[in-house]
């Protein structure tokens, strides 16, 4: 099956780019992948790049560290797809996600004069004029952006963060790719069909065009601040909005101590257990009270700014959550402590995205009510939380149940905080902190003016289908009488094949090729055509020799490539 006139317009568009990342996916020993999505079709790419072989070095690399080794040599939109996906064991097995948690996001600085001129070039201003102090050496280089250290004409000591010159093509033209391969894969590749891989790369062009937004993120700076402005425990760093556009971000310069080192707090006098409790406390306030959180509360965007506060770092990757969603992941919890599997299957039921799907629901029963005996009945100080959720996701995922994408991210944030608990703490028991906030959700769920406001919301809701139920027949029936009511019959898994079906046809055809052209030749040896060489006919013997090359071609096709292109 060739590709329509559209999508090689698209790929001849970035051709370099796409003779790079097959090269790549050939040097690490992937030809089967291009083989198989079927992509000479698409280009010719030359003897260079299908002829290439798999580079030596790779050779009893496992194919999940080699998938790894990929991403990191394709650049910046390939890690940070890499990175996210680490996060969705929902889309990624087990040992892929392992090598995808190593995926580094530093990479050398660009040059510090294209910074500059970027900065004014944003900002409408001279740097001198901006800033009263500017040290030329970045502090810190990622693969979006770089960061300086600068000080504002009033003293104000800041980090000013600069996106990286021409990122922003680079990145649209890396996803142009990805989502033609992505269609590629769901045409070619059986099993990748029901992953709906242009569905991921949609979330994930759109996830990386919010962190690529420095607006955005000051957004998101700004409204932590705001659900923590009360506090002396928990802060972020201002953000100087005079001084921010889509490219350029400047905030507060945090001076303090990375919450990883225990020595350098306990030499300062700071209580190590305090601080972890301040952690703990501030993740599970923002995912059960305010619905916004932190996605990556690593140590390395955790910083200690006093005896007992905790300033976050880095709020380019935010989860949302919604009420209902807070209360039925508290309800979850609840049914585990409780020990009660039934209400523990509708709980996961009512968070699932594919509740629909689920086939064998008393299966699905019983293999939660093994979960709940391995975890639920171990004392407090032995239970991690981090293990519980990993092996919950693990049967969720066995039987095929999908999650909302921030259950996901929110995952990856408890896991990461507790990990950061025990480590200034080896007493830390993440559930006791987790507690409290449950049994608020619980008992907000139940609360007479909740439940009577929900009344009122399902009444009017009620009310409004009644309404427009008379016009929506009406509708209906219309459509009916025209005929023009349509049903859309989605067929699945025809894909293999319609691909079997054509390669046989084009084995056929070339087979029925050689056998007239033996015929035909046959005859005209037996007619003496001239030209005549020793008696016999030259265009017979030539007739001969076409139908060798073409025999040997196609079973070389069949016992290699098996298909005719």
């Amino acid at each position: 099956m060739k590709p329509p006139l559209g999508a090689l317009g698209r790929t001849y568009r970035h051709i370099h780019r796409y003779r790079e990342i097959i090269g790549t996916l050939i040097k690490y020993g992937f030809q089967d992948i291009v083989e198989e999505l079927n992509l000479r079709y698409y280009f010719e790419l030359g003897k260079s790049v299908l002829m290439m072989r798999p580079a030596e070095h790779i050779a009893g690399v496992a194919r999940a560290a080699r998938v790894r080794m990929i991403i990191e040599e394709l650049g910046t939109t390939f890690i940070k797809f890499g990175q996210i996906m680490s996060t969705r064991p929902d889309l990624m097995p087990a040992d892929l996600i392992h090598e995808l948690k190593k995926l580094q996001d530093e990479v050398p600085p660009f040059p510090t004069e294209e910074a500059v001129k970027l900065i004014e070039q944003e900002l409408a201003a001279p740097l001198a004029t901006l800033f009263k102090e500017f040290d030329l050496t970045p502090i810190a280089s990622a693969s979006i952006a770089q960061v300086y250290r600068a000080i504002l004409p009033d003293g104000t000591e800041v980090a000013v963060k600069v996106q990286r010159p021409e990122i922003q093509k680079t990145v649209e033209v890396d996803l142009e790719i990805m989502m033609n391969l992505a269609r590629l894969a769901e045409a070619h590749l059986q099993d990748m069909a029901t992953l709906q891989p242009t569905a991921v790369v949609e979330e994930f062009a759109r996830v990386l065009d919010n962190e690529m937004d420095f607006y955005i993120e000051a957004r998101n700076v700004e409204r932590f601040a705001e659900q923590f402005a009360g506090s002396t425990e928990v802060r972020a760093p201002r953000v100087f909005r005079d001084h921010c556009t889509r490219r350029v971000l400047t905030l507060e310069f945090i001076h303090g101590t990375k919450i990883s080192e225990n020595a350098a707090l306990r030499t300062l006098g700071i209580d190590t257990t305090v601080i972890a409790r301040i952690g703990a406390n501030a993740v599970l306030q923002q995912v059960f009270e305010f619905g916004f959180f932190h996605g990556d509360p690593h140590p390395g965007n955790l910083v200690v700014t006093g005896p007992t506060q905790v300033c976050f770092l880095d709020f380019g990757m935010m989860g949302r959550l919604d009420r209902r969603m807070q209360e039925d992941l508290a309800a979850l919890l609840v049914c585990i402590v409780r020990r009660d599997d039934t209400a523990l299957t509708r709980a996961v039921m009512r968070i699932a995205t594919n509740a629909d799907d689920v086939g064998d629901l008393d299966k699905l029963t019983r293999s939660l009510a093994d979960f709940v005996d391995r975890h639920a009945y171990l004392p407090l100080d032995k239970l991690n939380v981090g293990e519980v959720l990993q092996d919950l996701l693990d049967l969720l995922l066995r039987y095929r149940i999908k999650l909302p994408p921030e259950i996901y991210l929110l995952i990856k944030a408890l896991v990461t905080i507790e990990g950061v608990g025990r480590a200034l703490d080896p007493q830390f028991v993440f559930l006791q902190y987790v507690e409290p906030y449950v049994v608020r959700l619980v008992k907000r769920r139940h609360d007479p003016r909740r439940l009577l406001a929900d009344a009122n919301h399902t009444a009017l809701d009620f009310y409004h289908l009644l309404r427009d139920l008379p016009n929506e027949l009406r509708m209906l029936l219309q459509f009916v009488r025209k005929g023009e009511l349509k049903v859309n019959l989605e067929t699945r898994g025809m894909e293999p094949i319609l691909r079997t079906w054509d390669r046989d046809a084009n084995r056929m055809s070339f087979a029925i090729v050689i056998a007239s052209l033996l015929v035909s030749s046959s005859i005209i040896v037996l007619a003496k055509v001239p030209p005549l060489w020793h008696d016999i006919s030259v265009l017979g013997v030539v007739g001969f020799g076409v139908c060798m090359v073409m025999s040997v071609w196609l079973l070389l096709a069949i016992f290699t490539s098996g298909h005719m292109s």
